[in-house]
């Protein structure tokens, strides 16, 4: 190949390599950011769920502790939210 004709092919390859580098960081970045989306709904409804079971979990302890002083049982109470020191 003659010289013109390689520096020809080789001013291609630097626009080729220059596209591919400008799709390839565009193409990650999009995916970097729907990743972080889903990401962050899913911590989103891990915490809703958490709550969510926390309030049952307090809410079932409690009316266990409303037993136990209206029977006068034996033992000590459950903690929970709004008696975190299970008095």
């Amino acid at each position: 190949m003659s010289d013109e004709g390689q520096k020809k092919q080789s001013g291609f390859s630097g626009i080729l390599s220059g596209v591919t580098d400008t799709v390839g960081s565009t193409v990650g970045g999009v995916t970097d950011t729907v990743g972080n989306t889903v990401s962050g709904v899913g911590q989103g409804v891990g915490k809703t769920v958490g709550g969510a079971t926390e309030g049952i979990g307090n809410t079932t302890k409690a009316a266990g502790n409303t037993v136990k002083d209206g029977t006068d049982s034996i033992g000590g109470k459950k903690q929970t939210g709004d008696n975190p020191l299970g008095l």
